[in-house]
């Protein structure tokens, strides 16, 4: 038996193994913000082949921060009943249903009044204006309620989505946020709008219902060594507040040598390490069953899949059967392939269907 496959106790959650199936977007829910019978196959597939814990792509809570025209919504009641279905088919193989939910902040889509951090200028010469305090307020109230639906609909906790230059995230990172007033300059000021979310999620839906935090472990600020001692402080405020567990990713995953694995456990074993009664997962270059069981003998409590799980949903079983190391070549086109061929998002399943097609 591997480590891997060990059960884990939480504070409110009781994990089959170590392994989550990280956030990533399927491209697969409908344009009206409903997942599709792929979604729900998509779902079946991974429960049944060696997960823990699958977390949902990110799940819209505001319809003015959208990031893409096929995400799930979870901003208005008639979107509770979705998860339903979801959360019995990650039910029936002992497997944790939690979804991420997000506000795209400027990156959101038709939406011509962005808002950020700070006005800033963006691409393709569009412009954010600053959120308001009154604004940050509702936006925090978007989530808390995103977080009762789910709550309502029998999912096992929320992930709130603050990493990767989403709207949170900005708020963490000094790159983004030059605020001066209450939600700027220090980490405890950057993590006020984190904090009121969690808050006010454990105040709607009891403090037993479980809130995780997904977090970038890099900036690109040029005080990384600041940045570091902002996530020991994040950590110890987590732990606090009753965070169940903080995965974290980078900034910088796309731009990792596609030999590259582990790219962030240096930087996450030494937080482990400074706080070491915060649960944490690593994502990024899990590659083997080698690398998983290298993530859990660091110490830390899960290990998360994401391309690799993309590159091939039964990765851990192969893994686990004595399986060669990920077929995935961390080659990213997993973010521009579904534009091109919907429903499909590895070149190597794309290469599978075209051979089919060429034999016909």
């Amino acid at each position: 038996m591997s480590i891997i496959e060990t059960p884990l106790q939480l504070q409110h959650l009781a994990l089959k193994n170590r392994i989550i199936r990280s956030a990533v977007h399927s491209f697969l829910a409908g344009e009206d913000g409903y997942m599709t019978a792929a979604e729900y196959n998509m779902y079946e597939v991974l429960a049944k082949n060696g997960l823990g814990t699958i977390i949902t792509g990110h799940c819209c809570v505001d319809p003015l921060g959208r990031a893409n025209p096929e995400q799930v919504n979870i901003y208005e009641d008639c979107f509770t009943d979705q998860f339903r279905k979801a959360v019995a088919i990650a039910h029936a193989h002992d497997v944790r249903f939690i979804p991420q939910i997000n506000h795209a902040g400027p990156r959101a889509i038709d939406n011509e009044d962005l808002v950020d951090v700070v006005a800033r200028p963006l691409k393709k010469g569009r412009h954010a204006r600053a959120l308001t305090v009154e604004e940050i307020h509702h936006i925090e109230q978007c989530f808390i309620e995103a977080a009762k639906r789910l709550q309502q609909s029998g999912c096992d906790g929320v992930q709130l989505h603050a990493a990767h230059s989403y709207l949170l995230s900005r708020f963490l990172d000094p790159t983004f946020n030059q605020r001066e007033d209450a939600y700027g300059g220090t980490i405890e000021n950057r993590f006020r709008m984190t904090e009121e979310i969690i808050r006010g999620i454990q105040e709607a839906c009891g403090e037993d219902f479980p809130v995780l935090l997904k977090v970038n472990v890099d900036t690109k600020a040029e005080d990384a060594e600041g940045y570091h001692r902002d996530m020991v402080w994040l950590l110890q405020r987590a732990k606090a507040l009753g965070v169940e567990l903080v995965e974290f990713s980078g900034v910088d995953f796309i731009n990792q040598p596609k030999t590259a694995t582990l790219y962030y456990l240096s930087q996450i074993k030494r937080l482990h390490e400074e706080v070491p009664d915060m649960p944490l997962s690593l994502v990024g270059g899990v590659r083997s069953l080698a690398d998983m069981e290298t993530v859990i003998e660091a110490g830390i409590a899960c290990v998360s899949l994401g391309r690799a799980l993309i590159a091939e949903p039964d990765f851990v079983t192969k893994e686990l059967s004595g399986g060669e190391k990920s077929i995935c070549l961390s080659c990213s086109r997993c973010f521009v392939l579904p534009h091109m061929h919907p429903g499909i998002r590895c070149v190597w399943v794309w290469k599978k269907e075209h051979a089919k097609m060429k034999t016909l």
